[in-house]
């Protein structure tokens, strides 16, 4: 991409490939422990090799409403992009930089607002003993976009998980069939 203004399209796209690519690779992992060398089901491992393809079809499936909301989020009005949201935790007195976490928003406060309304924001409020008083946002250190991986707290698809359990996009209508033309009367 050429265009600087949808470069950040690229970056949304990448992290949501990475892990969709990881799942596949353990999916795959997982069928082919039951296979041969040319690739057939081994008699004895059958009703394993069911088994798995179950089970790694339930997670593809469940994984489809998050990877569906994920991208609706990226096209939707008003836009909404990545936005690393960083709050102070345990040591910030200390001078400890503050923590960074990244939710998809339309601009700062609704990064907040999202943040702070997620499960694993909440666990890491329990997990670090600090409460909503001193988890305090650091705006000069807010920014649209992300750092280098690993350097921040990747909330973005549990944000699109939860989002699509609390209300699904709406449905596209069905396609209208065609009359069958020997239906017809004249």
């Amino acid at each position: 991409m050429t265009d600087p203004s949808e470069s950040h399209l690229y970056d949304e796209i990448r992290a949501l490939l990475a892990p969709l690519q990881d799942m596949q690779r353990r999916h795959q992992q997982r069928i082919a422990a039951h296979k041969n060398a040319d690739g057939d089901v081994i008699d004895e491992q059958y009703a394993q090799h069911e088994d798995a393809r179950h089970d790694t079809a339930i997670e593809a499936s469940d994984t489809l409403d998050t990877v569906i909301t994920r991208l609706h989020l990226l096209t939707a009005t008003p836009a909404r992009r990545a936005f690393t949201v960083a709050v102070t935790g345990p040591g910030h007195a200390d001078g400890e930089r503050p923590w960074l976490f990244v939710v998809h928003a339309t601009d700062l406060n609704d990064a907040h607002r999202g943040l702070v309304q997620l499960p694993a924001f909440q666990h890491w409020l329990l997990d670090t003993k600090t409460s909503h008083d001193y988890a305090v946002l650091v705006p000069s250190e807010c920014h649209p976009g992300t750092r280098a991986p690993g350097s921040y707290l990747d909330l973005r698809h549990e944000q699109a998980r939860i989002l699509a359990e609390r209300s699904p996009l709406p449905a596209t209508a069905a396609p209208v069939q065609p009359a069958n033309p020997t239906s017809r009367t004249r």
